[in-house]
């Protein structure tokens, strides 16, 4: 078992609005369950500009949630972030199949990030042993997840893309911070083990 952290990757188009949400509000949904140190979470684009800096609607909505956004700059999604990932978590499905075009390896732990979230909720328990320690409950939870997708994917279509907020008004970056944050209450417990929950089995 390794010591390192679970290696979470968040991937969009530009990485200048949806990715560095998801990233920024994971962080803070894992660091207030006093799991920070279970996951370290960064953030890639298909289409990024190295060093280009945060959509400012973006920044404002992560700040008016108490969300720490400063810092951040882009970084273009490469083949050595994909391979040295644990978890990677896309805007859309089309995303998923570009970081899978670059690793087909990573098909099994990459997941649209609505798409995580409804196998999160739907899953019974917590799928790891409460005795592991918070990462390798993490990468159990991964596997558990890639084989549960199967059986969940026909019953959904375009519902699991967080659509582009890019050129729209503060209230539409609004609707997405919703929507990551509805989905990241369902991933973390999922991640680091929900409280009393019997493993499977």
């Amino acid at each position: 078992m390794s010591d390192l952290p679970l290696q979470v990757l968040m991937v969009c188009t530009g990485n200048i609005c949806r990715s560095p949400m998801m990233e920024r509000m994971l962080r803070a949904a894992l660091d207030q369950r006093g799991a920070g140190d279970a996951a370290a979470v960064a953030s890639a684009g298909t289409w990024a500009q190295a060093g280009e800096l945060m959509q400012p609607f973006a920044t404002a909505v992560l700040t008016e949630r108490g969300v720490d956004a400063a810092g951040f700059t882009a970084t273009p999604l490469t083949e050595e972030l994909v391979r040295s990932a644990d978890l990677i978590v896309t805007a859309t499905r089309e995303h998923r199949s570009q970081v899978v075009g670059l690793v087909p390896g990573a098909v099994r732990r990459t997941f649209a990030l609505l798409e995580l979230a409804r196998i999160a909720g739907d899953a019974p328990v917590s799928p790891h042993p409460a005795s592991a320690d918070p990462t390798e409950r993490a990468r159990q939870a991964v596997a558990w997840a890639a084989q549960m997708r199967g059986s969940m994917a026909r019953q959904h279509g375009s519902t699991d893309d967080l659509a582009d907020p890019l050129g729209a008004p503060t209230e539409v970056y609004r609707a997405r911070a919703d929507a990551i944050t509805e989905a990241v209450e369902q991933i973390v417990p999922f991640l680091i083990g929900r409280q009393g929950a019997t493993p499977p089995g």
